[in-house]
C-alpha cells in the first residue's frame, strides 16, 4: 500500500484482531483481518471516530 499516515493503525490492527477472535474466527483469519485493516487505515489521512461504511467490501477485496 502506498502510506499516507499511521495514525492509528495499531488501534484498528488491535480492535479488529480482537473482535474477529471473539467473533469465533480463527487466528490466522482474525489476523488477515486485522492486518488489512491496519493496511487500509494507512491509506488514509488522519483518525476517524470510526470505520467507514465500505469496511467490510474492502477486507473481502483485499482476501
Amino acid at each position: 500500500v502506498e502510506v499516507v499516515d499511521t495514525v492509528g493503525a495499531g488501534d484498528s490492527f488491535s480492535g479488529t484482531f480482537t473482535a474477529r477472535t471473539l467473533l469465533g474466527d480463527p487466528l490466522a483469519e482474525a489476523h488477515r483481518a486485522a492486518v488489512n485493516t491496519a493496511a487500509y487505515v494507512c491509506t488514509q489521512n488522519g483518525a476517524w471516530p470510526e470505520y467507514p461504511e465500505h469496511m467490510p467490501d474492502y477486507l473481502a477485496q483485499a482476501e
